[in-house]
């Protein structure tokens, strides 16, 4: 378990891995999920989804956010759904019928609640907040904030859950910015801050030897053999490229031929951390504590940038 999670849990600790803001976010976490099996802990697997939930026939409602699916759940529009495409590898090459919770776009309040009723009734005692991509740990001024809106509701409202232990963690270091917009050398020095303020952990790795970054790849190739081109991770395919040891501009698939993402051994890293402190350190972070609505996030992180100011890009000088 040291190599990717660098943590140490009580034995037979109950977790939830939570994808912070994309469809795949929680596949990013499938590493960590593995890692935590094998040393005899229990996963549960739920995910900020990006689809939408109104067309899913085969899902149990828990509250107007919160869907539960399995792998007999299907969209009768559209074929972006990786959750259920999670549920179907568990099935198929695990043979362990899952359920994935997928939280419905909402602001701090309902997936706040959503995770609260989650962590009661599946007996959760650790929360891990997942995110593929450097700007959930953005506070607001940096020159460009990426997508942070629902990365911020996830990663405040896992800090204010009620359990024992809450991680917020992020991977795929480099990715982001392939036009230059998105600052490395600004998400390195909200590492700085945290590792300053304690709220810094540690880093897992996925070694591509190892049964875990075996599995993660044989994962990875199933769900992707689902899903046209176009539909397949950025993100993930990264990572999975990093793994394998690409290195420079690389052209993950063909949605990255234009702006190929900048790929290294970090990319392949995951980064773990204090997810209140995460959550706290962002400007906005009273200002979106009642929010209902995603609009209403975007809105308060809008309004930050115009009373503190934006930061000017920093690059990192080596």
């Amino acid at each position: 378990m040291g190599i990717v999670f660098p943590l140490e849990l009580p034995p037979k600790s109950r977790i939830l891995i939570a994808g912070a803001g994309g469809g795949f976010d929680v596949i990013c976490g499938l590493p960590i999920a593995m890692a935590l099996e094998a040393a005899g802990h229990h996963v549960e697997f739920a995910n900020y989804s990006l689809t939408d939930l109104r067309n899913v026939v085969n899902g149990h409602w828990h509250n107007e956010r919160l869907l539960e699916i399995t792998s007999e759940s299907y969209l009768k529009i559209g074929d972006y759904f990786p959750e259920k495409l999670l549920a179907l590898w568990c099935k198929e090459k695990c043979k362990s019928e899952r359920s994935i919770y997928c939280f419905a776009h909402g602001g701090v309040q309902p997936t706040l609640a959503s995770y609260r009723y989650l962590i009661e009734q599946l007996n959760i005692d650790t929360v891990i907040c997942v995110d593929g991509g450097i700007d959930g740990l953005f506070r607001g001024d940096e020159c460009d904030l990426g997508t942070p809106s629902m990365d911020s509701i996830s990663v405040v409202s896992a800090a204010l859950c009620n359990v024992d232990r809450k991680f917020y963690c992020m991977t795929a270091f480099g990715i982001e910015g392939a036009e230059s917009n998105v600052s490395h050398g600004l998400a390195l020095r909200r590492i700085a801050e945290l590792v300053r303020e304690g709220g810094f952990f540690g880093v897992g790795s996925v070694i591509k030897e190892t049964p875990v970054g075996q599995n993660f790849l044989s994962a990875v190739n199933y769900i992707y053999n689902y899903l046209p081109s176009h539909r397949q991770s950025v993100i993930v395919s990264s990572i999975v490229a990093a793994i394998q040891g690409d290195f420079g501009r690389t052209v993950v698939h063909p949605k990255t031929e234009n702006s190929p993402p900048w790929l290294s051994p970090l990319t392949q890293l995951i980064w773990y951390f204090d997810a209140v402190k995460v959550a706290q350190l962002k400007l906005f972070y009273q200002d979106i504590l009642e929010t209902v609505e995603v609009g209403e996030v975007a809105e308060a992180i809008e309004k930050v940038r115009s009373r503190y100011g934006v930061k000017e890009f920093e690059r990192i000088p080596i």
